[in-house]
């Protein structure tokens, strides 16, 4: 069967199974159809897909976005329901080549609906391929749901940090739309960040609109949050800390993951604690030493200070700031590196992994998991700082670290 067949095939389906959705409660707007091999490349390139065979690009595959009606009378964007299920289970039903990305075993893609054309044939349909060519991964829908605090858009708010979020959020999903150039993530909403947002919620969710407003949790921001990265990365590392360099995030990101892993810090509730807690101390990733010259603890034997200079030479450096020759000593002998920063302290604000590893090490020596398993920022901030410093700044930190982790 040519392809031309094929593609009117898919597009008869489609059909019906837009009229099908009304049936189960569902209001459907359209996603993406095609996809040009430079838009593919993209994907390819920002880590949502993991190959250049993508039926989008045979215009044989359709991305929908799924709405139920509240009681209210307001649509409420889904992924996960019954209803959306029971659409899936139709679409297959029609034809033993089609296939719905909500029962794909390596991961789930509701809104993905496709058609493999070698697939079609009169026999019993065959099992889902174990591998998934078109890699589609949203992460759960209600991740980065509270990232915004405020409206952004045609006369909205546009508080700095809300305008900067959003337009992170639209460049990691430059693939989804066909954003050519990225946006610069400056906080300042402006013409190109406006007819950005208008291309994606016309790509993504069939929504042509020029007087746009995006609002906390509503379904524009549900929808770019659907790209954002299932593990901790730059693009996260970026989005939890707007007041770092983009430098510096691609620099701490990994160290920050290694991190994690190697202090058992591995459920997103510990990741959430552990990363609002080192984002303030360091101011977001911006001071790795204290900016005090450290001869304020000259002679402090409560922190191992007997020799002269002391104070300045064992200053407080890291993510959590090691300090004083005693803390320093213990790092030394036990550090996951090797590295004797008794001998050689200015590493620990200079390699970037020793940066990051000393917060991991005084979190785990400080049994401080546990503090985060219970959700306490109050126990966790005084094993962090002695008191309740900067609780204000931690809770926000940690209320952004939490959405975007889905903790």
């Amino acid at each position: 069967m040519g392809l031309n067949r094929e593609q009117a095939i898919f597009l008869q389906h489609v059909a019906e199974l837009i009229r099908k959705a009304p049936d189960l409660g569902l209001t459907l707007t359209a996603g993406e159809l095609y996809r040009t091999p430079e838009q593919q490349a993209l994907h390819v390139k920002n880590g949502r897909s993991q190959t250049m065979n993508s039926q989008h690009l045979k215009r044989l595959a359709i991305d929908l976005n799924f709405f139920e009606t509240t009681p209210d009378g307001k649509l409420n964007l889904v992924y996960d329901s019954d209803a959306v299920r029971q659409l899936g289970a139709f679409w297959e039903s029609l034809d033993a080549a089609n296939r719905w990305g909500g029962n794909w075993q390596s991961f789930k893609d509701a809104p993905h609906f496709e058609r493999r054309e070698a697939a079609a044939a009169p026999a019993a349909r065959p099992a889902p391929p174990a591998v998934v060519e078109t890699v589609e991964v949203p992460p759960a829908p209600t991740r980065g749901l509270a990232l915004l605090a405020d409206t952004v858009g045609f006369r909205a708010r546009n508080q700095h940090a809300d305008v900067e979020t959003l337009q992170r959020l639209l460049n990691l999903n430059a693939g989804r739309f066909a954003l050519a150039t990225p946006l610069k993530a400056d906080g300042i909403i402006g013409e190109k960040t406006m007819n950005a947002l208008r291309a994606f919620r016309l790509a993504v969710l069939g929504v042509d609109e020029a007087d746009v407003v995006v609002k906390p949790r509503d379904a524009t921001l549900a929808g770019l949050c659907m790209a954002l990265p299932k593990a901790w990365d730059a693009m996260l590392c970026a989005l939890a800390y707007l007041n770092a360099a983009d430098a510096v995030t691609e620099a701490f990101a990994g160290p920050i993951a290694d991190t994690m892993v190697a202090y058992d810090i591995n459920t997103p509730l510990r990741q959430a604690h552990f990363l609002a807690q080192i984002g303030h101390e360091s101011g977001e990733l911006r001071f790795r030493e204290e900016l005090a010259s450290g001869a304020a603890y000259e002679g402090r034997r409560d922190l191992g200070n007997t020799q002269p200079g002391d104070g300045v030479r064992y200053k407080g450096r890291g993510l959590i700031q090691l300090t004083g020759r005693a803390n320093y000593g213990d790092y030394a002998r036990s550090n996951r590196f090797g590295v004797d920063v008794l001998e050689q302290p200015a590493l620990v604000a200079s390699d970037d992994r020793l940066t990051v590893d000393v917060a991991g090490w005084y979190w785990d020596k400080r049994r401080i998991n546990a503090l985060a398993d219970r959700d306490d920022i109050e126990a966790v901030t005084r094993a962090i700082n002695g008191g309740l410093n900067g609780l204000p700044d931690r809770k926000r930190l940690l209320a952004r670290t939490r959405t975007l982790l889905g903790a």
